[in-house]
């Protein structure tokens, strides 16, 4: 929690094991998209409320933020 993980390839978002308040950024390292995997946890995106895995741009920037361990929400630039 309060880190952020510099990617090249696909991120699991997963449940269970931050706690509430906990709050995680995640930076995009390629000249491609990425794959943001929800696992056991229920993944909402600020913008839309929609649920579920995403992508994250080139050299984009998501943060999560845990309300619970099994509920989540990202937000970011490059995020779709």
């Amino acid at each position: 929690s309060g880190k952020y993980i510099y990617a090249g390839n696909t991120v699991t978002i997963p449940g269970s094991v931050f706690t509430s308040g906990d709050m995680i950024t995640i930076v995009n390292n390629t000249a491609g998209d990425i794959t943001l995997t929800a696992s056991s946890v229920t993944l909402y995106h600020s913008k839309d409320g929609a649920t579920g895995s995403r992508t994250l741009g080139t050299r984009g920037i998501a943060t999560v933020l845990y309300h619970t361990a099994s509920i989540a929400y990202i937000t970011g630039s490059g995020l779709s």
